[in-house]
């Protein structure tokens, strides 16, 4: 699911990870440039530890602390192959 530049926010990227929860198909996504910060990343961070489907992840060009980059990064270590890009 490509939402590149979508201007989503913290609101969406915390429904995103409602949906992620229970997510048993979408393997790719992209919510590159979406002015998510810390609250909703750490959202999709805890969504990821119940979601063993999604394979990639591009959360670049936001606006995310350490902390939550740490939240996501914990949530998908020890998944071979995945693909995460958290950097700006």
């Amino acid at each position: 699911l490509n939402l590149f530049e979508n201007s989503i926010g913290d609101e969406g990227a915390k429904a995103l990870a409602s949906a992620l929860r229970v997510n048993g198909v979408m393997t790719n996504l992209n919510l590159n440039s979406n002015n998510i910060h810390d609250e909703g990343a750490k959202a999709i961070g805890e969504a990821l530890r119940v979601n063993g489907v999604l394979t990639t992840l591009d959360l670049s060009a936001n606006d995310l602390g350490d902390e939550a980059k740490g939240v996501i990064r914990d949530a998908v270590s020890g998944r071979k192959g995945f693909k995460l890009e958290t950097e700006n």
